[in-house]
């Protein structure tokens, strides 16, 4: 009998251990953005988005809005310039104000990540 148990007991620790996710299935994860959570005196002239993981650029999203104002999508470039794990998307002028950036990106291993960066541009003194 205590074979029986022992065989079960084995079955489900192996059952565990394959339905356990590894650090492959994990989402892609920003490494590095700018401009973030900074106040400046001079609007930035890009963002930059670095994740742990390839994306898929061409179903991935980020928006630009102003607290009281509609998002307005900011163009992905998918022309191979960039590398596979990063976003750099050019900004026009900006005025002062607090501003938001809103991100959904898709990784190559159909993980979705979604977050949120905020920045202010201040009047230089």
């Amino acid at each position: 009998m205590p074979r029986i148990i022992s065989g079960c007991a084995a079955v489900l620790a192996a059952a565990v251990i394959a339905s356990t996710p590894s650090p492959a299935a994990a989402h892609a994860l920003l490494l590095e953005s700018t401009p973030a959570g900074a106040t400046l005196t001079q609007p930035p002239a890009q963002v930059y988005l670095r994740f742990n993981s390839k994306l898929e650029k061409r179903l991935s999203h980020v928006t630009l809005s102003t607290e009281k104002g509609r998002p307005v999508a900011l163009p992905i470039a998918v022309n191979g310039s960039e590398k596979p794990d990063r976003l750099v998307l050019p900004l026009g002028p900006l005025a002062p104000g607090a501003y938001m950036i809103r991100y959904k990106v898709l990784a190559v291993d159909g993980h979705i990540t979604e977050g949120i960066l905020r920045f202010s541009v201040i009047e230089p003194k």
